[in-house]
């Protein structure tokens, strides 16, 4: 399995504006610096919590549907990463000959209420099984709390600002860097969407 990031979002969940104002800083020498530890925070905080917070589309490859627990309710339900799922957009069958196929949308719905989101069959439907042995299932799916900051629980943005800057302040007295342990007040902002196993 593989999942790779195909549109990034298209903005932050923390203003840069927000972040100098927190930070006492009211020049602009630090902004390009400023910028890329706002998004390095909202990846560790992703990756923390194993959601995404604005708008993204990601593509996950796959063997087969199952091997990994994913796959549930007697074969007949297959959970999505990455929550909260906001549509899954296509779904590519690769055949022993190399071609590709879309799985027809008439198949299946999603289930974007639950978290994680859900595949799920309609009657006498069955998950298609790829005739290439290695990467033959392409899900194509967009995640996310919505397009814009305000869109974002304010405790995941808030611990991305508490993270950036910490980043900051940390990177400018002892060389701290994105690979330290989380700050304790992100710990605690965070600690209701831990990632929690499948």
């Amino acid at each position: 399995m593989s999942l790779s990031l195909l549109v990034p979002p298209a903005s932050e969940p923390v203003d840069l504006a927000r972040l100098k104002l927190r930070l006492r800083i009211s020049d602009n020498g630090h902004d390009q610096r400023l910028s890329h530890l706002i998004s390095a925070a909202r990846e560790r905080v992703e990756r923390e919590t194993g959601r995404v917070f604005l708008t993204q589309t990601w593509l996950e490859t796959r063997d087969s549907w199952d091997g990994d627990g994913r796959l549930c309710a007697f074969a007949t339900q297959f959970k999505l990463l990455k929550p909260p799922l906001i549509a899954v957009e296509s779904v590519t069958i690769t055949a022993a000959d190399g071609s590709s196929a879309l799985w027809p949308a008439s198949a299946y719905f999603i289930d974007s209420a639950m978290e994680p989101g859900r595949i799920v069959l309609r009657p006498d439907s069955v998950f298609p099984q790829a005739g290439r042995p290695a990467a033959g299932i392409a899900i194509r799916f967009r995640a996310g709390y919505g397009d814009t900051a305000d869109s974002v629980p304010g405790p995941l943005r808030e611990a991305v600002e508490v993270l950036a800057a910490s980043l900051f302040t940390d990177g400018n007295s002892n060389g701290g860097s994105i690979q330290d342990g989380l700050p304790g007040p992100v710990r605690s902002l965070i600690a209701p969407w831990r990632r929690v196993s499948l």
